[in-house]
């Protein structure tokens, strides 16, 4: 008698061991071949373009080091990549050819700023001045304008005001549009109790950056408050709070100051804070109110004329009124 068809069939532990069998053998298979496609496919990583330069430069160094232009290269690389001790012995390395002086004294005050030793950047950015002053262009020199903004901004650090502003006075009269310098020389002023030309200073920094920026305004605020004008205190406060993003702060106190003796900068702020939020129509209404109390505020015309088209003249911003 034949063995039934049923008879002839595995068994349920049969099945479940050659299930089991062909599970391994599946994956050995899955795991050779992903192993084969990886090491046909595999190429070592392309390191990023900055380490390429850079391992050319060191190249090029210890192949030439009379390559002055190599090894500065290799030097500002080095300061840009955060391993300023390298990028100092580098200028160093300058230095001792009397080469691009100006040049390497600016490179490793920076590299002296960054690792906090102020005293040996202060001497490098003076070494630097020494040389730029006598430039023909030197009314103009932007390295020269660096130079004494860098030296304020350490003066300040160290509590030495009065150096602070000689020095921010230079790189001001250098770049009379420079917003930093203005806001440094600003917070000079401040601590030396001259508070009037602080906010003066201040009106000008905001002029070029009204918003987004609250570190002016925060000084502002400082500024006024030891000039005895808590209003406009609160209104360079709120400003900060604007420019910091905090719109909930800002808004509500620009409002309460909207019929003082802040009225006038209080009616831009809203102007401003609405055209930020996108609501042109409500700008536009702040705008004229500041127009109706000072027809000649530069801010509020440009901003009245970006909110309606072809309503105000496009005139370049003077920061507002200077209460």
């Amino acid at each position: 008698m034949k063995p039934s068809v049923l008879s002839r069939l595995p068994s349920e532990r049969d099945l479940n061991r050659w299930i089991r069998r062909l599970a391994v053998v599946l994956v050995v298979g899955a795991i050779a071949f992903t192993a084969f496609y990886v090491f046909d496919r595999w190429r070592p990583a392309t390191p990023p373009i900055v380490d390429q330069q850079l391992v050319a430069l060191e190249q090029a160094v210890r192949d030439d080091p009379s390559d002055i232009g190599s090894r500065g290269a290799l030097a500002d690389t080095y300061y840009e990549k955060g391993r300023y001790a390298e990028a100092i012995a580098q200028y160093n390395a300058i230095l001792e050819t009397d080469q691009f002086t100006e040049r390497a004294h600016f490179g490793r005050a920076a590299a002296y700023l960054a690792t906090g030793e102020l005293d040996l950047a202060t001497q490098d950015y003076l070494a630097v001045v020494d040389i730029a002053i006598t430039g023909e262009m030197a009314n103009v020199d932007p390295t020269l304008q660096a130079a004494y903004y860098n030296l304020g901004d350490i003066a300040m650090r160290q509590e030495k005001t009065d150096e602070a502003i000689g020095y921010l006075e230079k790189a001001l009269t250098i770049n009379r549009a420079d917003a930093d310098a203005m806001y440094l020389l600003a917070t000079a002023y401040t601590a030396a109790g001259r508070p009037d030309e602080a906010v003066t200073l201040l009106r000008a920094a905001v002029a070029f950056v009204p918003t987004g920026w609250s570190e002016p305004y925060a000084a502002m605020a400082e500024a006024y408050t030891a000039g005895g004008k808590p209003e406009l205190a609160a209104w360079a406060q709120a400003m900060a709070d604007l420019s910091a993003g905090d719109v909930e702060a800002a808004k509500p106190a620009l409002e309460a100051l909207a019929g003082g003796p802040a009225a006038l900068d209080a009616a831009v702020g809203l102007g401003l804070l609405n055209e930020t939020a996108g609501d042109q129509a409500e700008a536009a209404i702040w705008y004229q109110k500041a127009l109706d109390l000072d027809p000649e505020n530069t801010t509020a015309r440009m901003g009245l004329g970006r909110v309606t088209p072809g309503t105000a003249a496009t005139v370049a911003p003077t920061g507002g009124s200077a209460q």
